[in-house]
């Protein structure tokens, strides 16, 4: 049997991780008495390719175009081993590269004569090439051996066996110390016995399954599969077997490598890990962004409770709901969804029940009362369901499905808006701890989107009662019909521009004005107020002309400092004559040109130009003069109406034209919002405001 190894090369022993791959090795089976390659292993036939075998060793040396260091005895290490001698390690190249190795990069080759193995082995030698890694390090392992055979045994950091299936139970008949280092066996141990007992509960069977089935095919193998120390520990090895053939092509023994991989196992594990972990995390951001990006589509705060449920399931959920508190402090359930369609009779049960039937020692309740943070229930009983809501409700609650819970608050500016709850079901793995995470970003999200649109509604219904405070409905006269539209922008922030206006003068003339102060905010609603209060006071007194108007507007805004930009314009309709006639005057700031539309129908833009307000106090302005006959209509408009981002001004302008001819049938209250209808089918992104009058027909 195989002597045991010394401490010296136990050492060098140690210093070997450092110089091979743990890749499997080239392997040569060498008959010692004909100087013959009986067996090459996958990795050695890549080295010389087309070699039949049995092959003479010269000649596969050959073959695999080996270079030795010593130049002078380029196949000293082969012929040393042919000679039954060990190689304790030397250094060679081949012309060809393998699927671990390189072409001409530096081979250790060991040479391990089975001398102790059982005839025939034992006129046999293993020979072994591993990639060189540090020559200092093979230096000192060299050193440090304490003789040549310890030098060679030891060489290789890989455990070789062979094993012979001509015997029962294919059993190994020799191993070297490499193998008795890594499992903790002792030769004496595992000789005669099938390598199985390295196997343990935990060993994959189908991989064993694999290597059973090529072994009985007489087919090459390599498995990593989970083996077993004396000591009980285990390792991941390697296993690469191949069929050693006679010269009848029978299978004579098998030739076992085995490499303890544990650490690159280990490390693939880790990796993989950490990928999974990394792709938790996208997915993670990924449904986030996706909730987020959803609700911020939406400005109504009620809007965004109802969805936010219906986000979560069933990525995150089998059900959900949101709660909140309302002005009592009362729970009031907001939504809930359900992953299963048939429960919709369960969900509205459940939403009529939950705000009326939840007790203070539910955890629901407690997370939105701010008296528990986000809470992780592994499971949900039916017990605690009990304990948290009125008798009512638990069949209900039991009926959705309990498995595990999450309970996070909406907070958004250290204020709890609402809380959601989220529940696994009994189907679903329960929540863990990374669950939780994602539901209290969840949380966060969703609450500061529910506080932005809070604002948002806030800040529109400021803006648009300030809006229409100002906007004080027009008064029509006997023979005249006036009417006005004011359409707020569909975003909250972009209300407060534009205004119009409509009185009559002492002399009995009306005023039509409409306006667009730059600006799209409650600043802007506050500078219009304070322009349109100047018109209207302007225009009243002295019963001055539009152009006179404008430029005493443009005057007033220079010596008070009101620091804004509008656009504007004035018109003003005379009294009647005796043929029911009446003069029309208009002045333009900057401001879209009105349309007139007479009784036949035709449709005519009241053109001029002027400067707009707040730009020159100095610019004079002057008047346009018309006739507008009993029968007709004149149209104010802001921007709003006919402004689009894929069709130029004048194309808008002559669809308003087009549509007010087709629509000049209808009274002016219709036509006014016939027009709306017709030119924002979508809404506007602007505010919109519209003034018309019509001159009834005599």
């Amino acid at each position: 049997m195989i002597s045991r190894v010394p401490d010296g090369a136990a050492e060098a022993g140690r210093a070997l991780p450092e110089v091979v791959h743990d890749e499997s090795a080239a392997v040569l089976l060498v008959d010692l008495e004909q100087r013959a390659v009986l067996f090459a292993n996958a990795l050695a036939e890549q080295l010389a390719p087309g070699v039949g075998l049995p092959a003479d060793l010269e000649e596969w040396s050959q073959r695999a175009g080996l270079e030795a260091s010593d130049a002078d005895e380029p196949d000293a290490p082969l012929l040393r081993v042919a000679a039954g001698e060990p190689v304790q390690g030397e250094v060679v190249t081949a012309a060809r590269g393998s699927d671990a190795t390189d072409a001409r990069e530096r081979l250790w080759v060991v040479g391990l004569p089975l001398t102790d193995a059982p005839a025939p082995l034992s006129r046999q030698a293993l020979v072994v090439f591993l990639p060189l890694r540090e020559r200092a390090a093979v230096q000192r392992a060299q050193e440090e051996a304490r003789d040549l055979h310890s030098r060679a045994v030891i060489a290789s950091d890989l455990a070789f066996c062979i094993s012979d299936p001509r015997v029962p139970d294919n059993p190994l008949v020799w191993v070297n110390p490499a193998f008795e280092r890594a499992t903790g066996y002792t030769a004496d141990e595992v000789l005669g016995r099938n390598c199985r007992f390295l196997q343990g509960p935990d060993t994959d069977r189908e991989a064993v399954g694999r290597l059973r089935k090529a072994l009985d095919a007489g087919e090459p193998v390599s498995e990593i599969l989970l083996n077993y120390r004396a000591d009980g520990t285990a390792f991941w090895n390697e296993v690469v077997i191949s069929p050693v053939r006679d010269a009848t092509g029978a299978v004579t023994h098998h030739v076992g490598v085995q490499s303890d991989v544990t650490h690159r196992v280990r490390a693939e594990f880790e990796r993989d890990a950490a990928l999974g972990e990394a792709r938790r995390a996208r997915r993670r951001l990924e449904f986030l962004a996706r909730v987020t990006d959803a609700l911020s589509q939406t400005l109504d705060p009620e809007e965004a409770l109802q969805l936010l449920p219906h986000l979560v399931v069933p990525d995150l959920a089998q059900w959900a709901f949101a709660t909140v508190l309302d002005a009592k402090g009362r729970p009031r359930q907001v939504s809930t969804s359900h992953e299963d369609s048939a429960r919709s009779a369960d969900v509205r049960r459940f939403q009529e029940l939950q705000g009326q039937f939840l007790l203070e020692s539910s955890t629901t309740l407690q997370v939105l009362n701010g008296t528990l943070g986000p809470t992780l229930i592994p499971e949900v009983t039916l017990d605690a369901v009990r304990a948290g809501v009125a008798p009512d409700l638990a069949p209900t609650i039991t009926t959705l499905g309990l498995g595990s819970a999450l309970v996070v608050p909406l907070r958004a500016r250290d204020v709890i808006t609402g809380s959601l709850t989220l529940l696994s079901g009994e189907a679903r793995a329960p929540y863990t701890e990374d669950d939780l995470q994602t539901a209290v970003d969840l949380g966060l999200r969703g609450g500061l989107a529910l506080e932005n649109a809070r604002l948002y509604a806030q800040q529109r219904r400021s803006s648009e009662t300030l809006q229409r405070s100002l906007l004080t409905p027009p008064v029509s006269l006997e023979d005249i019909t006036v009417v006005a539209r004011y359409v707020p922008a569909a975003e909250a922030a972009q209300v407060g521009g534009d205004w119009y206006d409509a009185f009559s003068q002492p002399d009995g003339s009306t005023v039509l004005v409409i306006g667009d102060v730059m600006g799209h905010d409650v600043s802007a609603a506050a500078a219009m107020g304070h322009l349109r209060t100047m018109v209207r006071t302007l225009a009243y007194d002295r019963e001055a002309g539009p152009a006179e108007v404008l430029d005493r507007t443009d005057r007033a805004m220079q010596a008070l400092a009101v620091g804004t930009l509008a656009t504007a314009v004035v018109a003003q309709l005379r009294p009647a004559g005796a043929d029911g006639r009446r003069e029309l005057r208009w002045c333009r700031a900057g401001h879209l040109p009105p349309l007139l539309l007479a009784p036949d129908g035709s449709v005519a833009l009241l053109g001029g130009t002027g400067l707009i307000l707040g730009l020159d106090a100095e610019h004079e302005r002057e008047d346009h003069l018309g006739e507008v006959l009993p029968g007709s209509t004149v149209l104010l408009y802001t921007d709003g109406l006919v402004e689009r981002r894929d069709v130029s001004m004048d194309d808008r302008i002559e669809e308003l034209r087009s549509a007010l001819a087709e629509l000049a049938h209808l009274p002016l209250d219709e036509l006014c919002d016939a027009l709306l209808a017709r030119m924002l089918p979508g809404g506007s992104d602007d505010d919109v405001a519209v003034v018309a009058v019509h001159v009834h027909p005599r």
